[in-house]
């Protein structure tokens, strides 16, 4: 999967950007290790992907050592096709049209450029580096502000034409059901992305109750959910079911589809709620396909700066 010519697995460095709605994050990575040096992370610009090239190339120039890097791997939060065109990323402000983001990088940097979807880069990290290392295939699934996945098969990235190979979080669970972002209705990451819950719960309860009551006019985070589960709260409770029903759904048709021994779970509801919640999901009577023996339920092992590191193993020797 390459939008440039790679360079060979060996070098001595890379460099890896993580792309994502609210922040731009570049290392120095060695690809042969995983192990990563330099931090430069500056705000996600929201005036159009023009201004988010523009601060790529500016995070990338701030890190020491960046002239001698070999090529370049960049990870975004939307569908990328296998020249390297981005978008629209819909978490990204203004980003509402594919942009051809690997050339006009390249060109700047004078290096090669690869660009991939965010979540597919914190899948090749868990292949190569975390709880994935050893499996020559497997689904990684994310559950975030929405839910993404990246998968693997015979040891390759699997993207497709469209780029679009791994949006799970897209796939029906409730025909008909809660509005997604998207346009569409009843998707996954509506019951289980953190977006989605935080929807449903202003729409369930009122000002006094637990969980609303601590979260306000603010976001909803991992943190409330936890503290709501916690505290007993019965709301907290109920979506976190629907959420762990949801993905049990999706997880057993994936895993019989494509024949899966391993899911490997992460992002910010998995790596809080932990071991209980994939035991939620393992036990649901939803848990789709031929049944949760067939695949293996994994917690990622929340590498730092997944994204990053998974974007320059990507540029420095594809999967």
């Amino acid at each position: 999967m390459t939008n440039t010519e790679p360079v060979e697995a060996g070098t001595s460095s890379v460099i890896g950007v993580d792309v994502g709605g609210s922040k731009i994050l570049a290392r120095v990575v060695d690809p042969a290790t995983g192990a990563a040096r330099g931090r430069v992370k500056k705000n996600t610009p929201t005036d159009g992907p023009g201004a988010v090239v523009d601060a790529i190339v500016d995070s990338v120039r701030a890190l020491d050592g960046w002239a001698d890097a070999s090529a370049i791997g960049v990870g975004v939060p939307g569908p990328v096709t296998p020249d390297g065109t981005a978008g629209p990323c819909p978490n990204i402000v203004g980003w509402d049209e594919p942009v051809q983001v690997a050339t006009e990088l390249a060109e700047r940097f004078g290096k090669p450029v690869v660009v991939s979807n965010d979540v597919n880069c914190g899948a090749v990290a868990e292949h190569r580096i975390g709880s994935g290392r050893g499996h020559a295939d497997m689904l990684a699934i994310f559950v975030g502000t929405g839910v993404g996945g990246g998968l693997i098969l015979d040891n390759e990235l699997i993207v497709g034409q469209r780029g679009m190979v791994g949006e799970i979080g897209h796939l029906t669970v409730d025909p008909g059901g809660r509005p997604c972002g998207c346009g569409g209705f009843g998707h996954l990451e509506t019951y289980a992305g953190r977006a989605g819950i935080d929807n449903e719960m202003r729409r369930r309860t009122d000002a006094n109750r637990h969980l609303l009551s601590q979260v306000g006019d603010s976001q909803l985070k991992s943190r409330h959910i936890a503290a709501g589960l916690e505290a007993g709260d019965e709301l907290s409770a109920q979506l976190i079911e629907e959420a762990a029903h949801a993905l049990a759904l999706v997880i057993g048709n994936a895993a019989t589809l494509l024949d899966l021994p391993l899911v490997v779970l992460g992002g910010g509801i998995v790596d809080r709620l932990g071991e209980p919640f994939l035991e939620q999901i393992r036990t649901s009577d939803d848990f789709g396909g031929v049944g949760v023996d067939f695949t293996e339920l994994v917690l990622a092992r929340r590498l730092d700066d997944a994204g990053a590191v998974g974007a320059a193993f990507l540029v420095a020797d594809p999967i």
